[in-house]
């Protein structure tokens, strides 16, 4: 079995009993999300102001959506109010997220926590943390994404801009730009890749510091990366059915959740290299059930034994049982 199927098949083997809760989390943050829309609306419909389209990545979908909208004619103080109502928005769910990764790593041992895991994220410092973490990778990522599809963008903005009076311009252009803008995208995912495990190293069993945390994450995807892309891209199918919006309750859970798995793997898998996981207990790690043979192997090099599979109890050989000679009566005549 691959590494993806075995994954795959423990993701769902965990969330086997535990879909109701899965779903309930979803639900719960769309909800939030939808609530925090509703009242950015409200409140800029109170003051009359234009919505600005900020998104959480600021660098890369904020600034395209705001200064290539058409006809955007937006004063600064409602750009510093979409700004300001977006970090509310990041505030909130950025923690909500980190809850739901922790509830998920929990699965993952087979230990099904309430829905009330989903909050942990606000009562310590792991509140801040997820925020700040979402800003670094945000940022980094956009910067990275920016450099990359810079070209494309110009050539399909301009290429736009003249489709109707210079066809013979637009067309290439708009052709061209598209098609490296294609090239350009799975490299924007290979470069997001890095920051896989990132969320996963905040949680409550792990706790690492945003800066610990990226550096790791960083550190034990080098040479993974184009695998993990690989291992998002195989949901391909699921995605699509996606479109029919009720298999989302299945989709999203059942995709968090192997993610959470695939990044707890690359972490042990990580400090197995570095000689400093402990294989002592299997129950507390995920490389036993997806990749046993680096688990059997670390156990060896460890100076322990492999647990061996249960064996039938040794006996004596076996023979058929011997017949009982007839019991004879008082009168010396066996009973039949």
């Amino acid at each position: 079995m691959t590494l993806n199927k075995a994954i795959k098949f423990n993701a769902k083997k965990c969330l086997r009993n535990n879909w109701g809760r899965a779903i309930l989390i979803f639900v719960i943050m769309v909800a939030v999300s939808a609530v925090l829309g509703a009242l950015d609306n409200a409140i800029f419909s109170a003051f009359g102001f234009h919505r600005v389209e900020i998104s959480i990545d600021l660098l890369r979908g904020g600034y395209m959506e705001w200064w290539l909208a058409e006809g955007a004619d937006v004063t600064w103080y409602e750009v510093a109010l979409s700004i300001l109502l977006s970090l509310v928005r990041l505030c909130i769910m950025a923690p909500l997220t980190l809850g739901a990764a922790n509830w998920a790593l929990e699965l993952s041992d087979g230990r099904s926590n309430s829905i009330g895991e989903l909050f942990w994220a606000f009562d310590n410092a792991a509140w801040y943390r997820s925020v700040w973490m979402s800003i670094t990778v945000a940022v980094k990522t956009g910067l990275f994404a920016i450099a990359v599809e810079a070209i494309p963008t110009a050539m399909m903005a301009i290429g736009a801009a003249n489709l109707w009076e210079n066809r013979s311009l637009g067309v290439p252009l708009v052709v061209i730009g598209s098609v490296l803008m294609l090239v350009a995208l799975p490299f924007t995912w290979w470069f997001g890749a890095r920051y896989m495990a990132a969320n996963l190293l905040l949680c409550d069993r792990y706790y690492y510091t945003v800066k610990e945390a990226t550096r790791l994450s960083v550190a034990l995807t080098r040479g993974r990366r184009w695998q993990i892309v690989g291992f998002y891209l195989s949901f391909l199918p699921w995605y699509l059915l996606c479109c029919l919006v009720l298999p989302l309750l299945y989709v999203i859970p059942y995709v968090a959740v192997a993610g959470t798995m695939m990044a707890r793997y690359l972490f042990e898998d990580y400090l197995l290299g570095q000689k400093k996981l402990d294989v002592s207990d299997p129950d507390q790690l995920i490389i036993d059930d997806v990749a046993p043979e680096d688990y059997h192997k670390a156990r060896e090099e460890q100076g322990m034994e492999a647990p061996a599979p249960a064996e039938e109890p040794a006996g004596e050989p076996f023979a058929a049982p011997a017949e009982e000679a007839p019991e004879e009566d008082s009168d010396g005549i066996a009973e039949l």
